[in-house]
């Protein structure tokens, strides 16, 4: 993502920039989602089957089926090809992940508002950056991950600093 790709906020300046490196095909949740994708994908394919279902018992085995394919490996796969296409940046009041299958999306957090960044190493010198915050920005498969931490962890600490109220010169009496 370049500086001219960003709608950058009057007087934000681009601090970093940069694309996945590295596109997992597995997370942890895919631990949990894709088996349980599996059980009803099985599930409804049995039920079509076995039992041969007419009219809307048929209709909905076959959105449970969809479901649980989607789940199984859908997700992966939409998050590998999404990742194809996903751009990062972090300013000096914000950090930014544009992403998207077919139509771009841009999600942003306020540093400010945003807790030191935790990395998960990946392989060949890859990782992810995640905040504790729920909704807020995750970095996959960033290159040169530990530099890009520093440089959050940084800019974090330098926005939270502009935001702090000035420090009194007159001690309390």
């Amino acid at each position: 993502m370049s500086a001219g790709e960003i709608d950058l906020l009057p007087g934000e300046r681009v601090l970093w920039a940069g694309e996945p490196v590295q596109r997992p095909l597995y997370v942890a949740a895919d631990g949990v989602i894709a088996p349980a994708g599996l059980i009803l994908a099985v599930a409804a394919l049995w039920f079509l089957l076995a039992r041969e279902p007419s009219g809307g018992a048929m209709a909905g085995a076959v959105v449970v089926l969809v479901i649980g394919l989607y789940g199984a490996i859908g997700r992966e796969a939409v998050r590998y090809l999404a990742l194809g296409r996903t751009t990062y940046a972090v300013t000096d009041s914000r950090v930014i992940a544009r992403s998207g299958l077919f139509r771009q999306k841009e999600r942003a957090s306020e540093l400010a508002g945003l807790s030191a960044p935790a990395l998960k190493p990946g392989p060949s010198r890859t990782g992810t950056l995640s905040f504790a915050e729920s909704g807020s920005v995750t970095l996959m498969g960033v290159g040169e991950p530990k530099r890009v931490r520093d440089l959050l962890t940084k800019a974090i600490d330098e926005a939270k600093a502009r935001q702090a109220p000035p420090a009194s010169d007159n001690p309390a009496a």
